[in-house]
């Protein structure tokens, strides 16, 4: 038996391990990137509302999912800094946020080889018509009533009505 021979063997058995090895290599990889496009897919449709749950949940797997993108890593640092300082907490301050997020969804959009495709002009355009906040003002209207009536109630007083007597008419107030 040659060498060639040999080789061919070895070829013929490492094959399908390689195969499978390659295979699933590609398949971490599309898995990491969706998870990434996720991320920023939330981001961009979050960012008219930054305070959301889907927005507050996105910005904390920045750091697992680019974890080897270090420009992205940076500016969520910076923009989670400027999130904990509440010393921002005015016009100026979330003016600087924005700006920062923007600045962070870019760089994710970059690192996903969107280049030039969506720019930072892109991610500051965003639809969020008034009736939206509109309502979302009513509504926390609507509970802060609620809460405030239930807080001053010491119980709820329920009257019970006689059920419909037996063979009866139903008894009418």
């Amino acid at each position: 038996m040659g060498t060639l021979n040999i080789v061919n063997i070895i070829a013929i058995l490492l094959s399908p391990l390689v195969a499978v090895l390659v295979t699933r290599w590609l398949q971490k990889r599309k898995e990491r990137r969706q998870d990434q496009l996720t991320v920023l897919a939330s981001l961009i449709a979050t960012r008219c509302e930054p305070l959301s749950p889907e927005a507050v949940r996105s910005l904390n797997v920045i750091d697992l999912f680019f974890h080897d993108k270090p420009a992205v890593r940076k500016l969520w640092r910076e923009y989670y800094e400027m999130l904990s300082n509440e010393g921002l907490n005015n016009p100026s301050g979330y003016q600087q946020r924005t700006k920062k997020n923007i600045e962070l969804i870019t760089a994710m959009a970059n690192a996903l080889g969107y280049g030039k495709a969506i720019t930072h002009l892109d991610v500051d355009r965003v639809y969020s018509p008034v009736g939206m906040w509109t309502q979302m003002a009513r509504n926390e209207e609507i509970q802060n009533e609620w809460l405030r009536v239930l807080k001053a109630t010491a119980r709820l007083q329920v009257e019970l009505l006689p059920q419909n007597p037996p063979g009866g008419n139903a008894v009418e107030r």
